[in-house]
């Protein structure tokens, strides 16, 4: 059974580190050379692309660390670290290093389909939202797993939806209502970021969360 606070929590912290706010720029700028219908046929195969590596984590996640013999407390602090580092660019409304390079993108200018890459990964299912998958969900029964499923559906939902109009959002928000939104989005992926490094330390040292 789906725990309606859990889901939601869940849905929030997938959506934030996707972040499709941020992505806009980005997506008008890979797409400059569309028509609308084909930037809309590009935001459908980027999202879904997306939503498909993170489900393959989802469900895999836990096995590639115990394959690699890493416990799922030093991966949760290790992630938290990694999500808390991206808040602080967030918070700062800087591009994030861990979603892709000037060069990269550049380079995928010249490329005729530009939805699986740089698209889809690494600026939609980046590092980050591999790693925040693999927390929710590592370690944790099948209903926990099918929960972090639909949350990340629902959120490469509103990621279709959000690049399907970007042009329409970009003109609405603006720079200046963009980065509001994005320091936002990195004030609330900070304390999630906190949280999993709380979670991580209780496991690794149970005495901290007054085990034995």
């Amino acid at each position: 059974m789906i725990e309606a606070g859990f889901f939601i929590k869940t849905l929030v912290a997938i959506f934030v580190i996707v972040d499709p706010v941020g992505g806009i720029p980005l997506f008008l700028s890979l797409t400059a050379d569309e028509t609308e219908k084909e930037r809309i046929m590009t935001a459908f195969k980027a999202s879904l692309a997306a939503f498909l590596v993170l489900s393959v984590f989802i469900f895999l996640g836990e096995k590639i660390l115990s394959l690699f013999q890493i416990s799922m407390g030093s991966f949760r602090v290790a992630g938290g670290a990694l999500l808390f580092l991206i808040a602080i660019q967030m918070l700062q409304a800087k591009p994030r290093s861990t979603k892709s390079t000037p060069p990269e993108e550049a380079e995928s200018r010249t490329k005729e389909d530009v939805a699986l890459v740089p698209l889809a990964v690494p600026i939609l299912a980046g590092p980050g939202a591999i790693t925040t998958v693999i927390v929710l969900a590592g370690g944790e029964p099948l209903s926990i797993k099918l929960t972090v499923f639909l949350a990340s559906a629902l959120t490469f939902i509103l990621t279709f939806l959000i690049f399907s109009q970007a042009s329409r959002m970009a003109h609405l928000l603006g720079q200046t209502g963009a980065n509001l939104l994005v320091r936002l989005m990195g004030l609330l992926l900070s304390v999630i970021a906190v949280e999993y490094i709380v979670e991580g330390l209780k496991e690794l040292f149970p005495i901290l969360g007054g085990g034995p």
